[in-house]
């Protein structure tokens, strides 16, 4: 058979074959990886990639609230809240070059640190905050800069416009606005409000194309506090405070001034005292609200408490008479309780009027152990009062198991037992207004931003605890305290006050009392016929002079002065109506009056 004629090269063709199929197969895998790989993002992994494209893609901008205002009784601000820059850099947009000189200039302008500045430059970020809520000052000369990775960001500030007047009360809040101490911490839920959300989309450095805005969740504002704060008188408790703290070189000093029918606190202040506006954490001395968290023996001013409950009793009457042991008196065993002049026979009248205690320790003999105890719980001591303030301590009344064979001639004229100056000041409203035991209380009502009250808070019903009878006497006594005895420092011209001094020696680290550490206090009412206002005033560790006579009652005086012809001026219902009879003393008032 003849040789069939092949083309030159097709056999090398046909060895070449397998190759080519190869080749084929390969691609054909290739394209069938592509069409997975294409399916698996297009359908399996779809969400997940479009959550990543939102997140590279979308910005979401929180919109702060307006943080709600604080306001005294008649609407006055105590706190609200103003508009400020905030410095801000983008360190994606800033180059290597003009980066440190860039860090000077603002750290000069700033008075930071320029390695800190720098330091926050070099991040890999597309925002950094440099510094919150600047001066104008520093606002002006950040826009001279003009440098197009360095702005200003409005932001709202916390602003006191009294500065530290009733700051202990008030508090203050950190640089984003949220409470720290205080009414601001206290009612932080309320005043905060609710963040809004603006969504937009950024560009490749993350900045805002604000034309891209998809949707905005508008924020809610907070609430404002009403509270029964006066802001006239709240000012001249701070100032006649302030006055005798620093002429009398004091450690602390607090007082509160208070409506005895209501428990309504119309002004409260201590010392040291502190700026909220200054931005910085205040000292622990400075920030604490001694009226509420500081206890102290309070001395001389408990013989109210004593003497009420003797008479409340019938265990005694005004006119009682009591031998005072010419000063000294060996009441039982090694136990002697002195007087700080010697006495004779004094009325029960007398002992309050002087501050005999000796004659004090003879009526709560005659009163007992046991019922002065019952008393003393009674008055709310040992007990918090449940004011709307955070850090109240409730004082110390060891319970009967626990007294000593010396303690019925040690606590019936304030040793033994240790109180805050509010439960004074509460105790002694029982005597203004009727026999009550009221609750105090700083906040009035909660409005929204648009004035509608959304809660309100009443007085509530107090537990009457001296009969009228009692009432009348002890207001009788109480005016010539300040007539005639260790009050008179206390009186006003035309207006009759009722009010019991005290000065209680301090305990020694050590044990024992201090022979040069002393509480200096008073604590009263006004007027005693029909009493608006009751005060008390503490001067811890005046120097030279102690006497609570001396340092305590004048800022009674001037306060009370100043504050009542306030009340009549402007026809305040806080101020009683004149009582209809020609006695001194009306009848007891309800709180809820």
């Amino acid at each position: 058979m003849p040789k069939r004629f092949f083309p030159r090269g097709s056999e090398k063709r046909k060895k070449g074959f397998p190759r080519f199929s190869f080749i084929s197969f390969f691609i054909l895998l290739l394209f069938g990886l592509v069409f997975f790989r294409l399916s698996d993002l297009a359908f399996f992994k779809r969400a997940r990639l479009l959550e990543v494209a939102r997140k590279q893609n979308v910005i979401v901008i929180q919109l702060e609230p307006k943080r709600g205002k604080i306001l005294d009784r008649k609407g006055k601000k105590f706190a609200t809240t103003i508009k400020a820059l905030s410095v801000y850099a983008m360190p994606r947009l800033i180059s290597e070059q003009t980066r440190s000189e860039l860090a000077e200039t603002l750290a000069e302008i700033l008075s930071l640190k320029p390695d800190w500045v720098e330091a926050r430059l070099k991040r890999n970020k597309a925002f950094i905050w440099i510094k919150r809520k600047v001066t104008d000052q520093e606002v002006e000369k950040i826009r001279k800069i003009g440098h197009p990775a360095v702005g200003l960001q409005p932001e709202y500030k916390r602003f006191y416009p009294h500065a530290q007047e009733l700051a202990h009360v008030l508090g203050f809040c950190n640089i984003d606005n949220e409470g720290l101490e205080g009414l601001e911490l206290a009612y932080n839920s309320y005043l905060q409000g609710e963040y809004g959300r603006r969504y937009s989309r950024r560009d490749a450095f993350g900045r805002e194309i604000p034309v891209f805005e998809e949707r905005m969740i508008s924020p809610r504002n907070g609430c404002d506090l009403v509270l029964n704060i006066d802001q006239f008188i709240q000012h001249l408790v701070e100032r006649e405070l302030n006055a005798s703290f620093v002429q009398w070189k004091a450690k602390g000093a607090c007082a509160i001034v208070m409506a005895p029918r209501t428990g309504a606190i119309l002004a409260m202040a201590s010392r040291p005292v502190f700026n909220p506006n200054d931005g910085k954490m205040p000292v622990e001395d400075a920030i604490r609200n001694r009226a509420i968290t500081d206890i102290y023996e309070p001395g001389s001013i408990f013989k109210v408490i004593t003497i009420a409950s003797a008479l409340n009793e019938h265990k005694v009457t005004p006119e009682d008479t009591f031998f005072c042991e010419n000063g000294i008196w060996h009441a039982s065993g090694k136990r002697v309780v002195h007087d700080v002049h010697p006495y004779g026979q004094l009325t029960t009248t007398g002992v309050l009027v002087k501050s005999s205690n000796i004659g004090t320790c003879k009526i709560a003999k005659l009163l007992g152990e046991k019922l002065l105890y019952q008393y003393i719980k009674m008055f709310g001591f040992g007990d918090l009062t449940g004011v709307d303030l955070r850090g109240e301590v409730p004082g110390i009344v060891h319970p009967l198991n626990r007294w000593s064979g010396f303690s019925i001639t040690a606590v019936p004229f304030g040793q033994e037992v240790a109180a805050t100056a509010l439960q004074m000041v509460r105790a002694m409203s029982v005597v203004a207004n009727g026999g009550y035991l009221v609750k105090p209380r700083i906040v009035r009502e909660l409005r929204d931003e648009y004035g509608v009250i959304l809660k309100n808070f009443p007085p509530a019903e107090g537990e009457k605890i001296l009969s009228d009878e009692t009432v009348s006497d002890m207001r009788g006594m109480l005016v010539k305290v300040v007539e005639e005895g260790t009050g008179k420092t206390a009186r006003i011209e035309g207006i009759q006050v009722a009010g019991k001094t005290g000065t209680s020696q301090k305990l020694n680290p050590g044990g024992g009392y201090s022979h040069s550490n002393f509480i200096g206090s008073f604590m009263g009412f006004a007027p005693a016929d029909r009493p608006a206002l009751c005060m008390v005033v503490m001067i811890d560790d005046p120097k030279p002079l102690y006497y609570g006579g001396t340092v305590a009652a004048p800022v009674f005086q001037k306060v009370m002065k100043e504050a009542l012809f306030y009340l009549e001026r402007t026809q305040s219902p806080l101020l009683p109506p004149p009582v209809q009879t020609e006695e001194s003393v009306p009848a007891a008032v309800s709180p809820a009056a």
